[in-house]
């Protein structure tokens, strides 16, 4: 292979220049959200009942298929008992049940249907990362997946904008785009009901 050095003095510019873009483009820690309000609690948003409307997309985000969530949160001593109905597209529903713990001010712990091992959530200003292996194929260690959540509450304080990307050997294999919202006549009711209860 030949050096040209008049040639290798024109690429080093060109090759600076992409570090930057690629540099600028990386992903903002959670931590740089710190300022973001409302404050996301994702126990207290996720405690009562919430629904959801997303899309699932191909790697390049293209729609490939529609999907609807209801999910209802109950607090207790241990953490958030989370337990969410999916329906989807083409008639099929699915069901899971979480539970999320808070460690501290702001990382959370998940154990559940669908998680291997144990999820860490991180939380900082509006802004709540989860991350995860997904067991998609139970079974098969081939369908494993690297599931990546980011949830964003909006300024109403009832609307969750979340970003989920599925990963394989680093590769995206799928995208979701959901909207949650909160029913907060239905939080209303638990908590109406709530005492006496023994829970």
């Amino acid at each position: 292979m030949s050096f040209t050095p008049g040639r290798n003095r024109l690429h080093r510019p060109l090759l600076i220049a992409l570090a930057l873009v690629l540099g600028g483009c990386a992903a903002k820690p959670v931590s740089s959200f710190d300022r973001g309000r409302p404050l996301f609690d994702p126990v207290k948003y996720f405690t009562g009942r919430t629904q959801s409307w997303g899309i699932f997309e191909t790697p390049t985000g293209q729609p490939r298929s529609l999907l609807k969530t209801t999910t209802h949160g109950r607090a207790t001593a241990d953490g958030l008992h989370f337990e969410q109905d999916l329906f989807f597209e083409d008639g099929k529903k699915s069901h899971r049940s979480w539970l999320v713990r808070r460690v501290d001010a702001h990382h959370y712990t998940a154990t559940g249907t669908g998680i291997l091992g144990t999820a860490r959530g991180t939380a900082y200003g509006n802004v709540f990362h989860l991350e995860f292996t997904l067991d998609a194929v139970p079974g098969n260690p081939l369908g494993r997946l690297h599931m990546s959540q980011w949830m964003y509450l909006q300024p109403d304080g009832v609307t969750v904008i979340n970003r989920d990307t599925l990963t394989k050997g680093g590769i995206i294999v799928a995208q979701i785009t959901e909207q949650f919202c909160k029913d907060e006549e239905g939080v209303g009711r638990d908590r109406a009901r709530a005492p006496g209860k023994g829970e």
